[in-house]
């Protein structure tokens, strides 16, 4: 029995079955749910195959190499996850409609090696699942971020957990002829801990959040290594453009701030008024016409609001006289 267990043992490492080897990527680290919500895995018969990323709701950018042997109906796609073996929560597994390889993709010197998947249904958006933009390299940053379920030693086999790693760039890519790198078609990225390996083809090239290239190819992946080839994807804008449409982001709602008037601040009032100042020193100032408004002092004499025959003032000041309010005759007292 003891003997059957080994040789078990024995045959599963010897297949091509995942293993959780992960740990020992040089200079990477694991990624955690939602750290990369747009990396998508590309893959054959339900096993990972390479890797690419969500574009927009309808299809997934990868490399045409990752994807040019293959049928439609031969891959899916999977979304959301961190863990190829346990389910995350908003992990979706989406068949591919149709496969789009760029027209003058060269197989050989991986030139134009850009693809688009589109699928049957589009894919939800979420916390751990979202579109990436892509633009152009920025050249004022010298590192960029790339992740993958990719081998761990030249000629293995795909890690179960998802991996980053950063590299430098531009790198040195004079062990490329002409013929292999072409600085207006590709990114040379590298470091001198970790590199790209296999099933890693069509993983994002990250700088501040943008993706600017898809990992094409390099000379392998044992040390000392030598950089990776990145297709560079500004230059393909139009015929990304033409084919996958523009790319779609959820909107989100800013945050609504609530702050409180401090008590010192002026009421301002929202509809037109007449003498909406409230200090006590001005006087009221009625808003309709009148006439005789004015206060009268003690010293002013009433003025009639009507005519009226002998209405002279008596010489005594008290008591006041009362002013008549219709004609009269004789209305002296």
């Amino acid at each position: 029995m003891k003997h059957l267990l080994i040789l078990s043992l024995l045959v599963a490492l010897g297949t091509g079955a995942p293993q959780d080897i992960s740990d020992r990527i040089a200079g990477g680290s694991l990624a955690v749910e939602g750290e990369f919500p747009y990396i998508a895995s590309v893959q054959f018969d339900r096993r990972h195959h390479c890797s690419g990323f969500i574009y927009n709701e309808r299809w997934i950018l990868t490399t045409a190499s990752c994807v040019s042997e293959y049928l439609s109906n031969q891959l899916q796609v999977v979304v959301g996850i961190v863990s190829l073996i346990t389910p995350s929560t908003q992990q979706q597994t989406i068949q591919v409609s149709s496969i789009v390889i760029h027209d003058n993709y060269d197989s050989v010197t991986k030139m134009n090696d850009i693809a688009l998947i589109s699928l049957i249904r589009p894919v939800v958006y979420g916390s751990a699942v979202q579109a990436i933009r892509y633009d152009e390299v920025d050249e004022s940053i010298f590192t960029a971020i790339t992740m993958g379920w990719g081998a761990t030693t030249e000629s293995g086999v795909e890690v179960t957990k998802l991996r980053k790693t950063v590299l430098t760039l531009p790198a040195d890519c004079s062990s490329y002829d002409p013929t292999e790198f072409n600085n207006n078609l590709m990114i040379c990225s590298g470091s001198a801990d970790s590199s790209p390996c296999q099933y890693d083809e069509g993983s994002p090239l990250v700088q501040n959040g943008i993706a600017v290239g898809i990992m094409s190819k390099n000379k392998g992946c044992a040390a000392p290594y030598t950089p990776s080839i990145f297709t560079r994807l500004s230059i393909y804008y139009y015929w990304l453009n033409g084919i996958g449409g523009q790319q779609s982001f959820p909107t989100t709602s800013a945050p609504t701030t609530t702050t409180t008037a401090p008590a010192t601040t002026v009421s301002v009032p929202t509809a037109p008024c007449i003498n909406c100042e409230t200090t006590s020193t001005t006087p009221i100032i009625p808003t309709a016409p009148c006439l005789n408004c004015e206060t009268p002092t003690t010293t002013q004499q009433p003025i009639p609001t009507a005519p009226c025959l002998n209405c002279d003032t008596p010489t005594t000041t008290t008591p006041k006289p009362t002013i008549p309010t219709a004609p009269c005759i004789n209305c002296a007292p």
